[in-house]
């Protein structure tokens, strides 16, 4: 019996069915636990919990460059300080399904499945980085399987994860892609990327510094070999620079300065780098190597003399943030602290995989640069320039990480995935199928996870607090009965904000944006005594109070005013002036109106 020939256009539609299958299969099976979850508004973080409201608000007429939350610490409003540009995903997926859904459903599900979305759209760029640096459609699929296998990257996909974070990965990656292709498709790529990933956030601006400065330096080393590059990506990153400008910032305000948020002071000082580059690759690039490197300082003073006239540049970052919070709140955030103070199985999760990743990119950059001197053309000096690239940022990131903040763990393991999947396929190309499954053995990013949660089985950690409370308190149900009440003002502490702003209809005091004054009101309240606290609450014209049992928070300002309002209602003591709202079931959010 003969079998019916396949031909190639067959074949490729199956190869990506079956890719599109592993990936939505791979998503669903992970999202799908968490449909309740956004059905009941427990989502994973606080920030998603307000980017839902922030985008709730503009669809229904909020100003595109209104970005204050009116109902926090009214009538003031809080400035989350965010981008439109990292609305737009939710925003877009809400407007698809809400004429389908209805608008309390749809916009669930567009919180369900923005992520999801997004998700796809990651796996692809680093399918896409991974094959680009190998030149191998083995090495997209291994990309693609890497990318899905890597908890601290895809813990930013899961259902209802609509923060900024998961788009900030995918600019990452497709910047990293372009810059791989060494051409001026690739340059545009990943200068509109670099400038589309400063709009939406400063979280990575250290890893795109590095990039950046990739960029010069290998212009200066390889010169008319790569002038199309330093050009355009200079060109892509200028304009996207000040289309990120425009999105963000109104025009009466075009000439005010900040220094967390993309300003004029950012703005001038990147635009002064990328003219001084794009004019050395017109007119240095044919010159001696030792011409090029001169322009580069000089380059680099006329930059610092642009950002010299913005002193707010040289501010501490979150000079906003009161010193008592600072040492409170920020201080208590888990993310804001080095991998090697956070729990064991944190730092297998999070910083195993990166740390075996950086130790095999600088292997492969040693390899790959011998190869170049003894075969001195130009495909291995890409592959010097591509791994030196690699090399350094994964390094950079991984130490920032492990000794600095654990924020950039997810960074840091998405770059180590592409890098294992290029190691992998190099590996596979040259020696065989049989050792390069060896080596994807030893650079799996599922060990790391494997590790974590063997490491959690066997020493459990007991603790009577949680960060955040937990899910009892979140979601609707854990807010039942306050939101049965008429409209008024909550202080809750700082990690409930956002979570008493979407499960309920209440304006709120505090919520864990380093820019809004009420966090400050709340902490002096629950820090008072009681008869002080008493006075406090009418000041601010406070009509509810809540607190999560299980809180972290609620530990950390009982332990430092042992004698504050807090204390006593975690010790449920709380004063006649508080009447308690009924807890619901499986809730541990115990609220209080306050009798005027």
């Amino acid at each position: 019996m003969n079998l019916p020939k396949i031909d190639s256009k067959t074949t490729t539609i199956l190869r990506r069915l079956i890719l599109a299958a592993m990936i939505i299969g791979t998503l669903v099976q992970i999202a799908f636990p968490a449909w309740q979850n956004a059905m009941n508004w427990r989502l994973p973080d606080n920030d998603d919990a307000m980017r839902v409201l922030q985008v709730r608000a503009w669809l229904e007429g909020q100003g595109f460059y209104d970005i204050i939350n009116h109902r926090l610490f009214p009538p003031n409003g809080g400035d989350v300080h965010w981008s439109r540009l990292g609305d737009l995903p939710l925003a877009f997926v809400n407007l698809i399904l809400r004429p389908l859904l209805g608008l309390e459903m749809g916009e669930k599900a567009a919180a369900f499945f923005t992520p999801l979305a997004l998700g796809v759209a990651f796996v692809l760029a680093s399918g896409k980085a991974a094959h680009t640096m190998e030149n191998s459609k083995i090495a997209f699929f291994v990309g693609v399987f890497a990318a899905l296998s890597t908890a601290g990257a895809m813990s930013y996909f899961v259902a209802g994860r609509v923060d900024h974070h998961g788009l900030q990965l995918i600019f990452l990656v497709s910047s990293f892609w372009g810059l791989f292709s060494h051409g001026k498709k690739g340059a545009i790529l990943a200068g509109l990327m670099t400038a589309a990933s400063l709009t939406i956030g400063f979280e990575i601006v250290p890893i795109l510094a590095i990039m950046i400065s990739w960029v010069a330096i290998i212009w200066a080393i390889r010169g008319e070999a790569v002038k199309a590059q330093a050009l355009y990506f200079s060109i892509a990153f200028a304009i996207g620079t000040i289309i990120g400008f425009v999105i963000n910032v109104p025009p009466q305000e075009y000439l005010t300065a900040v220094n967390d948020a993309l300003s004029i002071a950012q703005v001038l000082p990147i635009l002064m780098g990328c003219l001084g580059l794009s004019l050395g690759a017109i007119f240095l690039s044919q010159k001696a190597m030792q011409i090029r490197f001169l322009a580069l300082p000089i380059i680099a003073v006329l930059v610092i003399a642009v950002a010299a006239q913005f002193p707010i540049l040289l501010r501490q970052l979150y000079w906003q943030i009161d010193p008592l919070l600072m040492r409170l709140w920020v201080n208590a955030i888990v993310e804001t602290h080095p991998l090697t103070k956070t729990d064991p199985s944190v730092q297998l999760s999070l910083g195993m995989f990166a740390v075996i990743m950086s130790a095999a990119a600088i292997m492969k950059l040693i390899i790959v640069t011998i190869d170049a001197n003894n075969n001195p053309d130009d495909i291995h000096n890409r592959d010097v320039d591509n791994w030196s690239l690699l090399a350094v940022v994964l390094v950079s990131v991984t130490l920032m990480a492990v000794f600095w903040q654990a924020r950039v763990a997810g960074q840091a393991s998405t770059i180590a995935a592409f890098s294992a999947s290029a190691l992998v396929t190099g590996i596979y190309k040259k020696q065989g199928l049989k050792k390069a499954i060896l080596l994807g053995l030893v650079l799996n990013p599922l060990m790391p996870a494997i590790a974590a949660t063997a490491y959690k089985k066997a020493y459990p950690k007991k603790t009577q607090y949680a960060v955040g409370g937990g899910g009892t308190c979140r979601g609707l149900k854990a807010y039942a009965e306050l939101a049965k009440l008429p409209k008024g003002l909550v202080a809750a502490p700082i990690d409930f904000g956002a979570q008493t702003l979407i499960a309920t209809h209440h304006d709120v005091l505090a919520a864990p944006y380093h820019r809004n004054q009420g966090n400050l009101v709340a902490y002096r309240i629950f820090m008072a005594s009681p008869d002080e606290a008493q006075a406090l609450l009418a000041q601010s014209d406070v009509d509810y109070l809540a607190i999560c049992t299980m809180s972290a928070e609620v530990g950390i300002i009982s332990r430092e005013a042992p004698n504050g309002l807090m204390a006593q209602l975690k010790n449920d003591n709380a004063p006649a002036y508080l009447r308690p709202i009924p807890t619901p079931s499986g809730s541990n959010i115990h609220a209080f109106e306050v009798v005027k």
